[in-house]
């Protein structure tokens, strides 16, 4: 069973602190959770302080960010250090099961709550939500097939993530830096600097030019730790490591809680009624709300000889919508 439908983005500028801490707790402390104690640690340690200080993450002692340690499918203790992290983890762990189209739905939920939070909070919105997950061996999900992910090592299994807040600002610094940790906690080679993003930008002439390239620009080129990989990957090493066939869908927040132009619609508001993958391709196309995997993703996946197939790419081409 999925999470409730979310308050409408057409009224958010009635959505409020205390809405959105009920609606979160609701959500953790459902005794149908299977993660129930690790999702109520999120909600405690995160998500509430979060929302209570309009912050995107927990000040710890001595002005650190504040980090949840709680296991995530493969990785036994996964940090989580920001709101958007903690939300994707709990929305992850909020069904049992779900058809694939069930997870375009919870992903565009996600989105839709990446802006309602972000407005709330008073911060910048993350610019793309994430879902990594099992690609069955026949490679066609189709709204039959059943993706049973609670519990460590089950065979099919998801991972909801995104950026962190967008723009340079206080915290984000240490976000990245503890998402960076995260991930070279488990990963099996070591990270390169500058990443393959900032190298493409310095290339083509964009940002500090060939010689010096600052790491944290992310205006010129993402830094390690900003995108959602850095969250999903180390969640699923094992299986990308091993070469187990993975699927990624990458959207633009920003394309799916706006207008798409000449329509009256708004894809978040829109998918929760489609049952057809078709009819919610073809939606994500106009939009322009497929994210394909960028070059640090890519070398992540390479680097570790994954087998992770973007269909953010294989459906941006054209009439290929089903798998």
């Amino acid at each position: 069973m999925l999470p409730k439908p979310s308050a409408s983005i057409g009224s958010i500028s009635k959505v409020s602190a205390p809405l959105i801490s009920s609606y979160l707790k609701e959500l953790c402390y459902n005794p149908n959770n299977a993660n129930y104690i690790h999702s109520r640690r999120i909600f405690e340690g995160i998500l509430y302080p979060c929302v209570k200080t309009k912050k995107h993450y927990v000040s710890g002692p001595g002005g650190k960010v504040h980090s949840v340690r709680v296991p995530f499918h493969e990785h036994k203790e996964m940090e989580i250090s920001d709101y958007f992290s903690a939300l994707g983890y709990v929305l992850t762990y909020s069904t049992r099961t779900a058809s694939f189209i069930q997870l375009i739905h919870l992903l565009s939920h996600y989105a839709e709550w990446c802006r309602v939070s972000s407005f709330v909070l008073g911060i910048n919105t993350p610019t793309v939500v994430q879902m990594l997950f099992d690609d069955p061996p026949s490679s066609k999900l189709t709204p039959f097939h059943t993706l049973a992910h609670h519990g460590y090592g089950n065979k099919f299994k998801f991972s909801l993530a995104s950026s962190i807040s967008a723009g340079k600002g206080e915290g984000r610094e240490d976000v990245r830096s503890s998402r960076i940790s995260a991930l070279q906690s488990v990963w099996p080679h070591h990270l390169i600097h500058p990443t393959p993003v900032q190298r493409a930008h310095a290339s083509a002439g964009i940002g500090y030019g060939r010689s010096s390239i600052e790491t944290s620009a992310e205006l010129f080129g993402t830094p390690w730790g900003h995108c959602g990989e850095s969250v999903s990957f180390p969640s699923m090493h094992q299986s990308i490591t091993s070469g187990h066939p993975l699927g990624t869908l990458a959207l633009s927040v920003k394309a799916m809680n706006c207008v798409i132009p000449g329509t009256n619609t708004i894809p978040v508001q829109t998918i929760p009624f489609l049952t057809s993958i078709t009819d919610i391709i073809e939606l994500l196309k106009v939009a322009g709300a497929l994210r394909p995997m960028c070059l640090n993703c890519l070398y992540l996946r390479n680097n570790a000889r994954g087998c992770i197939q973007d269909y953010a790419t294989k459906y941006s081409v054209s009439g290929d919508n089903v798998g």
